[in-house]
C-alpha cells in the first residue's frame, strides 16, 4: 500500500489499511456535504477516493494471494502452545477480510475445544517424527465479553472456523498444567477447601427451609424429596396432618402413612432425641427394609457383571462388600442440579451402585468390572465431578428431557474435563443413570 509491502506476519499489517478506510469514509462523506456549484473540490475529493480504493483493493488483493499459499497457524501449532493445557485463554486477531471475521468480528477469546478424536489424534501427531502443518478447523468456547450472539457462540464450539484465518493470538505467560492422560489421581482444579463448624445447627430444619424455597420458585421436588419434605412437616409443623397439599403425599387412599414418610419422619425425631423405644424398634425396621432392597439391587448388578452370587463375591471380596453394604445402609438420594434444569438431576443408590462398582478404583474386582475404566479422583470427588459434568451440559439435557426422552453423551461427544472424556445418560425422570470416563485411545 503507497508503494509499502506487507507480509502476513507484520506486527502492524492491518494498521494503515485501517487508517485509510477510514479517510475514505471521510472523503465519501465530505463528497455527499457538497453543492453543484463546488465543482473543483468535488473532482479533488472523488480522485481522493479512487486513489484509497485502488490502494484498499490493491492491499486486499495482495494479502488474499498470500494467504492462498501460507498461514501463521495451524491446528498442530495451536495444540501445542495453547490446545494441549487446561483451560488456556487465547486472544484471537482475524485476517481482516477472512471469513471468520465477517461472521464473528475481528477478535474473539476464549478456549480451544476438542472432540475426543480430535484431540487424541493430534496426541499422536506430538509425539511422531514429522509434524504437518494443517490448516484445518478450529472451535473457541469463547467468553461473553464478545457480545455474541447464542447462536455465534453455538457456532464457534460445533462449526468453528479455519486455523488460516488466525491474523494474531494473545496470551499470558503464565503456568499451565496439561492434565490429558495424567496419571495418578488428579484434584479438581479451582478446588478451596474450607472448613465450616456445622455443630449445633439442624440439618433437617436447613433441608425442609431448601425444600420450601424451591416450591415457592415453582421448583419441582423428586418423589424421595416429597417423601422428606412431608417426614420433617410432621416433626416441625404445627398440625401439619392439615395442610391440605401434602395430605395426599402423606397417606394413601386408606389413610395409611406412607412408609418412607414416616421413615424421614423418624429419622428427624431420632435426631432430636425426641422418640420413644416403640419408635426406635419402628425405624431400625424401615431401616433394615430399605437396607435389604438395596442388597437386591447390588445382588442384581453382581450378577450382570460377574459370574458370581452374591455370596460368593461377599466371601471373596469381604472389605468391598463391607464398604457396600454400608454404604446401602448410609446412602441418601440425592439432588445433584436442580437451578438450571427442566427438572431435578438426581442419583439413587443404583446409580451410586453402578457408577461406584464399576469404575472407583477402591471397587476394582475381577471380571467385566476388571475393564472398566476408572475415575481418577477420590471417593468424594466423584460426585463432584458427576455435579460439573450436569452443570456444564445443562442447555443439552434439558433440550431432551423437556421432550420426554432421556439424555446421552458418548463417543466422540462425549463430555471432556480436566484432561478426561465422560459418558453420562440420564433417564427422562432425571435420574442418573450412568456416569462414567472412557479411556483414552
Amino acid at each position: 500500500m503507497f508503494g509499502q509491502n506487507h507480509k502476513l506476519n507484520d506486527s502492524s499489517l492491518y494498521m494503515m489499511h485501517d487508517v485509510v478506510e477510514g479517510q475514505l469514509q471521510n472523503a465519501e462523506y465530505l463528497l455527499e456535504q457538497c453543492q453543484p456549484e463546488d465543482s473543483i473540490k468535488i473532482k479533488q475529493l472523488q480522485v481522493q477516493i479512487a486513489n484509497f480504493k485502488n490502494e484498499l483493493d490493491s492491499f486486499e488483493k495482495d494479502i488474499e494471494q498470500q494467504r492462498t499459499i501460507m498461514f501463521q497457524f495451524s491446528i498442530e501449532e495451536l495444540y501445542y502452545m495453547y490446545g494441549q493445557y487446561e483451560h488456556r485463554f487465547i486472544g484471537i486477531e482475524f485476517h481482516k477480510h477472512s471469513d471468520a471475521a465477517k461472521i464473528y468480528g475481528r477478535e474473539i477469546g476464549g478456549v480451544i475445544v476438542y472432540s475426543r478424536s480430535e484431540r487424541e489424534e493430534l496426541e499422536r501427531i506430538m509425539s511422531s517424527d514429522i509434524i504437518p502443518r494443517t490448516n484445518g478447523i478450529v472451535k473457541i468456547d469463547a467468553t461473553s465479553n464478545y457480545n455474541l450472539s447464542k447462536e455465534l457462540h453455538d457456532q464457534l464450539i460445533n462449526v468453528g472456523f479455519i486455523s488460516g484465518d488466525i491474523y494474531e493470538i494473545s496470551a499470558s505467560n503464565s503456568q499451565f498444567h496439561k492434565s490429558f492422560k495424567q496419571p495418578g489421581i488428579k484434584e479438581i482444579p479451582g478446588t478451596i477447601n474450607i472448613n465450616v463448624d456445622l455443630s449445633g445447627m439442624d440439618p433437617y430444619r436447613m433441608e425442609l427451609m431448601l425444600f420450601s424455597e424451591r416450591m415457592k420458585d415453582k421448583g419441582i421436588l423428586t418423589e424421595n424429596e416429597w417423601f422428606k419434605f412431608c417426614g420433617y412437616l410432621l416433626f416441625y409443623a404445627k398440625e401439619p396432618e392439615k395442610i391440605e397439599f401434602i395430605k395426599n403425599k402423606i397417606f394413601d387412599e386408606n389413610g395409611t402413612k406412607n412408609k418412607m414418610v414416616r421413615f424421614y419422619e423418624l429419622k428427624v425425631k431420632l435426631f432430636h432425641v425426641k422418640i420413644d423405644s416403640a419408635e426406635i424398634h419402628e425405624f431400625f425396621k424401615l431401616l433394615k427394609e430399605r437396607t435389604t432392597e438395596r442388597i437386591e439391587i447390588l445382588r442384581l448388578e453382581i450378577s450382570k457383571s460377574t459370574d458370581k452370587t452374591l455370596e460368593v463375591f461377599a466371601k471373596e471380596y469381604p472389605n468391598i462388600y463391607e464398604t457396600i453394604e454400608t454404604s446401602a445402609t448410609t446412602f441418601e438420594e440425592d439432588t445433584l442440579e436442580y437451578l438450571n434444569t427442566v427438572t431435578p438431576i438426581y442419583w439413587d443408590f443404583r446409580s451410586y451402585l453402578h457408577i461406584y462398582l464399576r469404575h472407583w478404583e477402591e471397587l476394582n474386582i475381577e471380571g467385566h468390572f476388571t475393564n472398566k475404566t476408572k475415575f481418577q479422583y477420590t471417593q468424594k470427588d466423584i460426585r463432584r465431578i458427576l455435579e460439573i459434568a450436569i452443570q456444564n451440559l445443562s442447555t443439552k439435557i434439558n433440550e431432551r428431557l423437556s421432550m420426554g426422552k432421556d439424555f446421552r453423551v458418548f463417543g466422540d461427544k462425549s463430555l471432556y474435563f480436566n484432561g478426561n472424556f465422560y459418558c453420562m445418560r440420564i433417564e427422562p425422570n432425571g435420574r442418573v443413570d450412568s456416569f462414567n470416563p472412557i479411556e483414552s485411545k
